[in-house]
């Protein structure tokens, strides 16, 4: 058996924030970022799961940092209510805007007022626990109290003389449930902040693309929006190529391309093909990047998913499941159509609700280029197992 030669650290990251030197080609969605923050504006960054928003927010946030803009950055999705978001929000004030630790509670009781938060800070493990004394009735939405919280942020950022930057990811997940009520309250108190510049981030495309350009919703042109596409083949082929041959991997042309058409040039599937496709090679020196040895890694890769792939294919009904090989084989276009209709068996009132019941499991999304839409798996790996699992 061939020995396996040493190299250095795998350079395709994936699955977490990659690194600034491994985030290709965002130069010009950084600059608008930077720019919308410091001019006070106010941005809605929108992008499918796995496009690096995640990445290019933290490169961001170091260079806004490098300027003097305090940024405060929460998740939506991570809480299971906007009380709990609005503490986490009071929290990253508390740390970024709050001063000398003797002073926070004075501080924080004399900038929000009517909330009156107790913040505790603990010596040894250097947390911050923040709480709210006012009282609400029971079936009073959590939503002004978000706004009151924001309201209290861009009265401490004044009073710092220092301009701060919210970053709320994953945004639409806080206004979903109040609707129209909850995204008026908020731009009632976000448009009048003139020391807060703020990103609301956001992967559901269809309902923020929705919220932003349709005149009759409260955040029509509230900001700008900035939809983060896919990265341009020339410079992924680029990176690609480098990272191999920095290895001493011989590099086809068309392995490269290989991997580009098996990820659909989404960034996350790029990465972990070319870091699996990376780690086999190292296994097998003679063997140089082709198309033969990707479509080789690509099965490695959807074998090891098998069982996460099977749980999700077998919990969809069988409309869902025709509507999803439709998506396939039509590659997500003229779903509506009576020949896609035919072919796979599915009424187009019913793949209709099919795929919307698709869009909001995060399984299928639409994707708007030059003004047409067409529907794409997020993963583009689950078409891979399912050609392997049905072939016969």
């Amino acid at each position: 058996m061939a020995k396996a030669v040493q190299r250095g650290a795998n350079p395709f990251e994936y699955g977490q924030a990659v690194a600034p030197a491994t985030l290709v080609d965002r130069a010009d969605e950084l600059r608008r970022v930077v720019e919308s923050v410091t001019s006070g504006g106010r941005l809605f960054l929108i992008g499918p799961r796995r496009y690096g928003k995640t990445s290019l927010l933290n490169l961001a946030e170091s260079e806004l940092e490098k300027k003097g803009i305090a940024v405060l950055r929460v998740d939506a999705e991570k809480f299971e209510t906007p009380e709990l978001l609005a503490k986490a929000l009071l929290a990253a004030a508390v740390r970024a805007l709050g001063g000398r630790l003797d002073r926070i509670g004075r501080t924080m009781r004399g900038v929000f007022g009517a909330l009156r938060p107790d913040v505790t800070y603990n010596i040894e493990d250097g947390t911050i626990s923040v709480g709210f004394n006012v009282q609400r009735p029971p079936a009073t939405s959590d939503i002004p109290l978000v706004a009151d919280v924001l309201d209290g942020i861009n009265a401490l950022a004044k009073t710092r003389r220092k301009r701060a930057l919210v970053v709320i990811d994953e945004f639409q997940q806080l206004v979903t449930e109040g609707g129209i009520t909850a995204e008026r309250q908020l731009r009632s108190v976000i448009q009048t902040h003139q020391h807060l510049s703020y990103v609301f981030a956001g992967s559901k495309t269809r309902l923020l693309i929705d919220m932003t350009s349709d005149h009759a919703r409260p955040f029509y042109k509230l900001g700008a929006a900035l939809v983060l596409g896919p990265v341009p083949r020339k410079d992924f082929r680029i990176f690609l190529t480098r990272g191999f041959t920095a290895g001493g991997t011989p590099v086809t042309a068309e392995g490269v391309e290989r991997i580009l058409d098996l990820a659909e040039d989404v960034p996350y599937n790029v990465q972990r093909l070319a870091s699996r496709c990376w780690d086999l090679l190292g296994a097998a020196p003679a063997t140089r990047l082709d198309v033969a040895f990707v479509d080789y890694a690509l099965e490695r890769v959807v074998r090891e998913d098998d069982a996460i792939y099977t749980q999700l294919w077998i919990s969809l009904t069988e409309v869902q499941k025709k509507s999803l090989k439709a998506v396939i084989a039509a590659g997500g276009t003229r779903l509506m159509s009576q020949s896609v209709a035919r072919e796979h068996g599915v009424a187009p009132p019913s793949m209709q609700a099919a795929l919307k019941a698709l869009e909001r499991r995060g399984i299928v999304r639409d994707e708007h280029t030059l003004g047409a839409v067409r529907v794409r798996l997020e993963d583009p790996f689950f078409a891979s197992w399912l050609r392997l699992s049905q072939q016969t």
